[in-house]
């Protein structure tokens, strides 16, 4: 067995690839948290793997390698049936995944001191991994299972008993989990069982040379107010919330001109729903539907528009949140999970009580009444991403990674070294 590089981590996002644009396919918040923090572990000295499913039907089974920033690799694991599966489909490939992770560090004759998995399916590979390694492993899981079920609002699918109890397996089988804010610590403690001196709060972080207020900002060429909802489109990020706002606003508030632009891209079957809601509610008009964007343009709207919106029914953290805020923009966000720690509530956006569409019709008629003390919410919503870097994060990282391998080492505990200092 080789023996492991003290400062090499494996990341493993087997269900998408952190190099994907958000927004399009599966990728989201998960893709930009995993790929700043392997960035910023990179500058910081740390041989950094990402693992992800290979989805080139021509590649021949196996591990490939890409070099894709300086002391940061790609590994695409092709598995004989995988790459065109759907995500619905993955969990039966998840132990392939992390064996043939094994296999190859075998065969390299070098092996990562702390696997680092992020969401269930990563979480299931990992432990395969580790068990061929003999390496620790540490969880994130971005979101969970038993969070979504308890938060799932109409038109949301449950979440299988399947995922649950894997997450629940990964949560005990890791030497630490990582989770954004306290109340998923809470969470994890209360839903999956979790010790909670194996649970360290890491809020994520926002990247400054892409998300900062636009020198030249267009607002005043746009008519009326704009309110930006970018993200996946599916019910639980809440899109269809803002199409039915809106037509109350028009219904109740026709003087209010407000107009609620949609970035990102989904199912046909639920994008088919969004437009026939808009058409229903009279609002075909002032919705506009601008698919998945490069993330310095999406930066430059969020700096333009007048505010960003997250409807979400459950958010572990709301990165989208609080990269608007990095723009100079206050936000809305639903009054739930990590949504209560990314925004500072009447400071630098305001929490919406829930998701009722005449709720958020009040909301963003309040906001365009008097868009002069929205937009006074702004320094104060720059003031608060500020306080998240993903060097911070990477450093927090670090002192979890480098704990667990010493636990490792000296077998002081099967499980993790529980003197990490939280952040």
């Amino acid at each position: 067995m080789p023996h492991p590089d003290p400062r090499h981590v494996l990341l493993l996002s087997m269900h998408t690839s952190p190099v994907d644009q958000p927004g399009s396919g599966d990728a989201g918040g998960l893709n930009v948290y995993v790929w700043h923090l392997a960035r910023a572990l990179g500058q910081a000295g740390w041989r950094v793997d990402m693992a992800t499913l290979d989805r080139n039907p021509s590649h021949e089974p196996g591990v490939r390698e890409t070099r894709v920033a300086d002391g940061v690799r790609l590994l695409g694991v092709a598995l004989p049936g995988a790459a065109q599966t759907p995500k619905e489909g993955l969990p039966r490939f998840a132990p392939d995944f992390g064996r043939a992770l094994a296999t190859h560090y075998g065969r390299t004759g070098r092996r990562p001191s702390v696997l680092h998995a992020h969401y269930w399916l990563s979480g299931v590979a990992a432990l395969e991994a580790a068990r061929n390694l003999d390496v620790p492993v540490v969880l994130t899981l971005h979101t969970s299972a038993a969070a979504k079920n308890l938060r799932a609002g109409p038109g949301e699918t449950p979440e299988p008993r399947e995922r649950e109890d894997a997450e629940r397996s990964a949560v005990a089988g890791a030497c630490r989990t990582v989770v954004n804010t306290p109340v998923e610590k809470e969470q994890m403690v209360r839903l999956y069982g979790a010790d909670p001196q194996r649970v360290t709060v890491i809020p994520p972080g926002v990247d400054p040379t892409v998300f900062h207020p636009p020198e030249d900002p267009d607002r005043a060429a746009r008519p009326g107010f704009t309110v930006l909802c970018a993200g996946r489109m599916q019910p639980l990020k809440g899109q269809q919330v803002l199409v039915r706002a809106r037509g109350i606003l028009r219904r109740e508030h026709p003087e209010t001109p407000v107009r609620v632009v949609l970035a990102g891209v989904g199912s046909p079957a639920f994008l088919a729903e969004l437009h026939a809601t808009a058409a229903e509610e009279g609002v075909a008009d002032a919705v506009e539907f601008i698919g998945s964007l490069p993330r310095r343009q999406l930066a430059r709207l969020m700096g333009d528009v007048d505010a960003v919106a997250v409807p979400s029914s459950s958010e572990t953290f709301g990165l989208v949140a609080v990269e608007a805020q990095a723009c100079g923009t206050p936000v809305m966000a639903t009054d739930v999970d990590g949504l209560r720690f990314a925004v500072r509530h009447g400071e630098t956006g305001w929490l919406v009580p829930g998701r009722d569409p005449a709720q958020w019709a009040n909301a963003m008629h309040r906001a365009a009444r008097d868009p002069g003390a929205w937009r006074a919410m702004s320094h104060a919503a720059r003031l608060r991403a500020d306080e998240l870097t993903w060097d911070d994060v990477a450093a927090h990282h670090a002192d979890v990674y480098l704990a667990c391998a010493r636990a490792a080492r000296s077998a002081y505990t099967p499980t993790c070294d529980h003197r990490v200092p939280e952040p």
